[in-house]
């Protein structure tokens, strides 16, 4: 079979299918996609709401509870504990599938009617995560999201993969602890402001650098001890010259920031950080073997389009935030083990064959069922028979083939394609899709995805953040008992919470770390820090390095595919030279 090219249905750009692809979707029993993965990956993107947080009541005890679901659900929104008991039976909102109308309409009438979980977490948690969303087997996270694997004490922070401690405002890391403002970084202590930064001590505003003690205002170091600008230093030179940076003062900070963001730019980038693995395109990816268009990933073998995989991932396709999974497809938050699960949403547990199922645990053999958990041989929450099952599910297939789903743009859903946006419970600017693409209003609705004008904050506030002092030794304890305006005053596309409060642990940290007071509420600052992640696209694009002692004459010509934009202003250098360059 030879490679095809295909018109999005989309975007109406082209896009290739190959035949190791035709292999695997008639593995898994679904038709070659209509979308391209752009495409494909946005309309999964607008399922996943992380960040936006609402204060509701459960719908079953009635408690205060703190959800992901806003206050005009059409379902019923349960707090994590009523959702995780074991005394309720999805199977309960079971429904006939009824051949006069299609799937999809017939699937968001059950979703409609089925409780959902107030926020994705599990029973592993310890105290503390009542404002942490995706957040499994941690302790004290507060507005954090996307945290798993034993990390603690974690604030205004997102992507934390495994055993981060005491961090705050950070952004895709691990193994940290008493970090703040880490961005792609591993293995730090007791640091502040490392970007792409590994196994670094008692260091500040570094890019790309590693296993380095002691050191700031530097890039592209490796095992180095008192540098200070790239330059090597005594330890008591080194001393006067982090001490004259004043990092405890507000100005002294902001001085810092912007020298560091002009320094960033100018440093050496490497197109892509990969270690251990072969055949592989993407980015942050480790022990993994023949992977293509992936970002963040970890042991896995055989995938295309993953965006934070997470870990052992085999012969899948099109996954967001899932792990320990083999022959996925087209698959959103979920994983602890599984297989075949297809076209799904948050389903995890160690589930199988799974197809159009959405918040599913520990299921098999089901089909577009919703919040079931230990089923087998279900469609619409309703039980059958492994015989009535296998003789049920082929004529659902060809219906939903014969009745498409036309959205109101005149979109196309039949097998084989992803829920369609409108039965998304979020809309497109709550979601993760508005960071990775943003969109305006105008251009977002005519797409075709839905917009929500968000609710307009009115704290009262005690407290200007101009007037807060310079220098952290000058703030008082009673700085906790103030409401902190925000410069920005809730703007949209931050989501800008007007105003702020400091915690009296958090501000136990800063004194600790010698960090002032922040300016701007913990939404502001995450949108801030999102300007050092790469949105998720890759470009074929040529090295730039033009030295002449690294073995090609005049321009290198090597190439490679990257997630830095053509329009980006940074040096990218191929592996070689990247590698002569700074080891």
């Amino acid at each position: 079979m030879n490679s095809e090219s295909r018109i999005c249905k989309n975007c109406e750009k082209g896009f290739t299918i190959e035949p190791e692809d035709f292999s695997f979707y008639k593995k898994l029993g679904v038709p070659p996609p209509s979308w391209c993965s752009n495409c494909r990956f946005i309309r999964k993107l607008t399922f996943l709401n992380e960040r936006s947080l609402y204060k509701r009541v459960c719908g079953r005890c009635q408690a205060p509870t703190i959800s992901m679901y806003d206050t005009e659900a059409p379902f019923p929104v349960w707090c994590v504990k009523c959702h995780i008991k074991d005394d309720w039976d999805g199977r309960d909102y079971e429904r006939d599938y009824d051949f006069s109308r299609n799937f999809f309409e017939q699937f968001q009438d059950l979703k409609n009617l089925t409780p959902h979980r107030a926020l994705e977490q599990n029973e592993k948690n310890g105290e503390g995560c009542e404002y942490a969303n995706f957040c499994f087997r941690c302790k004290n996270v507060y507005l954090s999201f996307l945290t798993v694997g034993d990390s603690e004490n974690i604030k205004y922070s997102r992507c934390f993969l495994r055993n981060n401690k005491n961090c705050l405002d950070s952004l895709i890391v691990q193994d940290n602890d008493r970090g703040y403002e880490l961005v792609q970084a591993i293995g730090n202590y007791n640091s502040s402001f490392l970007i792409e930064s590994d196994q670094c001590i008692e260091s500040h505003f570094l890019y790309d650098c590693s296993n380095c003690l002691n050191c700031s205002m530097s890039s592209n170091l490796r095992n180095k001890s008192y540098a200070f600008r790239n330059k090597q230093l005594s330890k008591e030179e080194y001393q006067k010259a982090i001490t004259a940076l004043s990092l405890g003062k507000y100005e002294g900070q902001l001085r810092a920031k912007e020298e560091f963001a002009d320094m960033a730019k100018k440093a050496i980038h490497k197109y892509a950080h990969i270690k251990n693995s072969v055949n592989t395109v993407g980015d942050f990816i480790e022990n993994s073997k023949n992977a293509y268009h992936c970002y963040a990933l970890v042991d896995s073998e055989n995938v295309k389009n993953i965006f934070l995989g997470v870990s052992s991932l085999r012969d899948s396709q099109d996954l967001i935030l899932a792990g320990r999974l083999e022959e996925c497809y087209e698959f959103t938050s979920g994983g602890r083990g599984g297989s075949r699960i297809v076209l799904s949403f948050s389903c995890g547990g160690g589930s199988r064959n799974l197809f159009y199922c959405y918040g599913c645990r520990t299921c098999s053999d089901c089909f577009g069922c919703v919040s079931l958990d230990k089923k087998q041989y279900c469609i619409f929450n309703r039980q059958y028979s492994k015989e009535e099952y296998e003789n049920l599910v082929p004529k659902i297939i060809k219906h939903m083939d014969e009745i498409p789903y036309i959205d109101k743009i005149g979109r196309k859903y039949t097998f084989g394609e992803y829920f369609p946006t409108e039965l998304s419970s979020f809309a497109y600017n709550e979601t993760i899709a508005f960071e990775e693409y943003p969109m305006t209003r105008e251009r977002v609705l005519s797409s075709g995805y839905k917009w929500k004008d968000l609710e307009t904050k009115s704290y009262a506030s005690t407290f200007k953040s101009r007037q807060l002092p310079d220098d952290i030794k000058d703030v008082k304890d009673s700085i906790c008992d103030e409401i902190i305006e925000c410069p920005n005053q809730g703007q949209i596309e931050t989501q800008c919470t007007s105003a702020y409060r400091i915690l009296p642990d958090e501000l136990s940290f800063y004194r600790q770390m010698n960090l002032p007071i922040p300016r701007y509420c913990p939404n502001c600052r995450y949108h801030q820090r999102l300007v050092w992640k790469n949105p998720f696209h890759f470009y074929e694009r040529e090295c730039m390095c033009e030295l002449s002692n690294h073995d090609h004459d005049g321009k290198c010509t090597n190439a490679f595919e990257t997630m830095y934009a053509p329009n980006r202003p940074e040096k990218i250098y191929c592996k070689e030279c990247y590698q002569k360059e700074v080891y």
